[in-house]
């Protein structure tokens, strides 16, 4: 394209080996499963042994940096992971158990790997071949207690560690004729929570399950996201450098009901039973809206000061089956977001601009006068509403709040993205179908 002219083309072949062995302990009605997985990985490549600012990342240089730059051997990885999962019984309907694990993941390829240039040769964006594993340990105590022998209840608090995480590094020289991003293993997180789960597995009308979990993340990342090389640059970065996010409790809950019928319910007509092998199965799913950082003031230490909307949505599937002596055939219909609940996409937005326009529109609780309101990330003007944004009022005219109240009532002032089929993708959907069953 005319506009973007980017390339990104690497042929490797890294090695993995994953191996593990795994034990189960049983004695006095105390049960253990041990283990221990072994990882290497091999990047079986070379990577680039270059300075941050090195002319071998400017304009026309790029071009040759596989033939020129000066490389060294990409270093292998080998780690050792524990397992322990801890179980005991302590009455007849109860137990408590412990699980604790090392739990790692290989980047993806194109953070090793990658090297993407402009056309003119300008290298945007740089892998790492020597990134480390991402690591996870992982801890959980919980309770689970048989209920009457109908339902199963289980609470457990839950603690992972999350270390090592690629993350992007931005460099740039004294007079900006190198700017590319590097990958880094220079983010983390920790994520801690209890969780309430109440299980029914087995019946003759219903199962399923109902689920709450609060959810506190808190993720960061070690030293500096951009370098430049002049410290005029570099000190108005570090003014508004946000190291840590604030932990915000992110809750949710989900539930998966099934309501069916018995085979052998009412009369049968041939191989037909009308009441018979009917199942409805409802998936609900609400989660708390993510926060993020909007920050039009510049203010240094403003961190996630708004937030999205709730997300909620139901789906449904009601089937039929019809039993045959040698296979049975199964009538469906799905719906998938039966309330036809809209949710926002940033594939809406035609640019940086047109996202800005939309939050500089909205109304959140730390804004003054007229401008002040509940919104969140998420609202939008509904169809057939012409957008008609707030009038400024800094003498508080009556007249002026009482035409902008109407505007805050109905919506009309918020500035919607400009590409409107991407907006909403989530619309409210039905599927029919037919399965055979030999």
């Amino acid at each position: 394209m005319g506009t973007w002219t980017r390339s990104m083309v690497y042929n490797i072949f890294p090695y993995r080996l994953g191996l593990y062995v795994q034990d189960k302990l049983e004695f006095q009605g105390f049960i253990a499963n041990l283990g221990v997985r072994l990882d290497y990985s091999n990047p079986n490549g070379d990577a680039l042994d270059l300075e941050e600012y090195d002319q071998y990342y400017e304009a026309g240089y790029g071009n040759s940096i596989e033939e020129s730059a000066p490389t060294a051997p990409a270093e292998d990885q080998l780690k050792i992971s524990p397992r322990l999962g801890v179980s005991h019984p302590i009455t007849e309907d109860s137990k408590l158990y412990f699980n604790y694990g090392h739990y790692v993941q290989e980047p993806y390829s194109s953070s090793r790997f990658q090297l993407q240039r402009e056309s003119n040769g300008l290298v945007t964006d740089v892998g790492n071949p020597n990134l480390l594993y991402e690591q996870t340990v992982s801890y959980e105590l919980g309770y689970e207690h048989n209920i009457a022998d109908i339902a199963l209840l289980k609470i457990a608090g839950y603690y992972k560690d999350i270390t090592d995480q690629p993350g992007s590094v931005y460099y740039q020289n004294i007079n900006g004729t190198v700017q590319y991003y590097k990958t880094e293993n220079n983010n983390y997180a920790d994520v801690r929570g209890v969780e309430f789960t109440l299980y029914k597995q087995t019946g003759k009308w219903f199962s399923g399950f109902l689920n709450y979990t609060y959810d506190v993340r808190t993720s960061g990342y070690f030293g500096l996201l951009r370098y430049y090389q002049d410290p005029n640059e570099q000190r108005d970065y570090l003014r508004q450098n946000p190291a840590q996010s604030r932990p915000h409790p992110r809750p949710y809950a989900r539930a998966n009901l099934n309501f069916f019928t018995p085979e052998d319910l009412g009369p049968q007509y041939g191989f037909f039973k009308p009441l018979a092998n009917w199942r409805l199965n409802i998936l609900a799913d609400w989660r708390s809206g993510s926060y993020e950082t909007y920050n039009p003031d510049n203010i240094p230490g403003v961190v996630d000061d708004v937030q999205w909307k709730d997300y909620l949505n139901f789906d449904l599937r009601l089937t039929k089956t019809v039993e045959f002596s040698a296979f049975n055939i199964q009538l469906y219909m799905d719906i998938i977001n039966v309330f036809n609940y809209k949710y926002m996409s940033n594939a809406g937005f035609s640019d940086s601009y047109d996202r800005l326009n939309y939050l500089e529109s909205l109304n959140f609780p730390w804004e003054k006068g007229d401008e002040n309101g509940d919104d969140k990330i998420g609202d939008y003007r509904p169809a057939g509403v012409t957008y008609d944004p707030l009038e400024p009022n800094p003498t508080n005219d009556p007249e002026i709040s009482a035409r902008n109240q109407v505007r805050k009532d109905n919506k009309s002032y918020i500035d919607m993205p400009n590409i409107g089929s991407l907006t909403f993708l989530n619309p409210r959907a039905y599927r029919f179908g037919i399965r055979i069953n030999f």
